[in-house]
């Protein structure tokens, strides 16, 4: 196989995986509260609420939950958009605003949780889903500069991307959360 026909599989792959990973985002921010077969109920669900107040939600969060709740909060947020950081530069032409339109993507789906009652709106979400594009953006940089050649620098993204790919969707599928949505809210 030439290095030209490897280098355009795995792009093909990675582009496939950013289309996984966009449609496990927008289920899982906007439409988490909502059966797969009917995301029509998750609009209007839920009151509408808003935190502006940078940190105030964590704070909340880590005084009155579980820590293995603060930490599904805190740390899911981030590592959410790590998944954007380590693939935007691989799809688009945008490799320097990664993190700016990591940010971008995180303001719409708060924007779009507060304009149609889907969840909670927090500006702690926007921060932390920043935080984590920008590490996915890092470790993507860590990789191209590892590996030299542009077509085996692909190949071990797209190994990378494939298994964790693969492992996310079969816990969240085995969970329930990929078809049924979260099962903390009666619909």
């Amino acid at each position: 196989m030439t290095e030209l026909k490897k280098e355009r599989m795995c792009r093909v792959f990675i582009q496939l995986m950013f289309a996984v990973y966009f449609f496990a985002l927008i289920r899982f921010t906007l439409f988490k509260y909502a059966p797969l077969d009917d995301l029509g109920r998750a609009f209007f669900l839920k009151e509408r609420q808003i935190s502006m107040i940078p940190f105030k939600a964590a704070i909340d969060i880590i005084k009155n939950m579980s820590p293995v709740r603060v930490v599904e909060n805190l740390a899911g947020n981030v590592l959410l958009f790590m998944p954007f950081g380590l693939m935007f530069p691989l799809v688009t032409k945008f490799e320097g605003e990664t993190t700016i339109y990591g940010m971008l993507l995180s303001l719409f789906i708060e924007a779009a949780q507060f304009a149609f009652g889907m969840g909670f709106t927090d500006i702690d979400d926007l921060i932390l889903n920043t935080l984590g594009a920008f590490l996915g953006y890092k470790i993507y940089r860590i990789i191209n500069r590892i590996f030299k050649e542009r077509a085996n620098m692909l190949l071990v993204m797209a190994v990378v991307l494939g298994i964790g790919c693969t492992g996310a969707v079969f816990v969240l599928y085995y969970t329930g959360y990929l078809i049924n949505g979260f099962p903390n809210v009666t619909i």
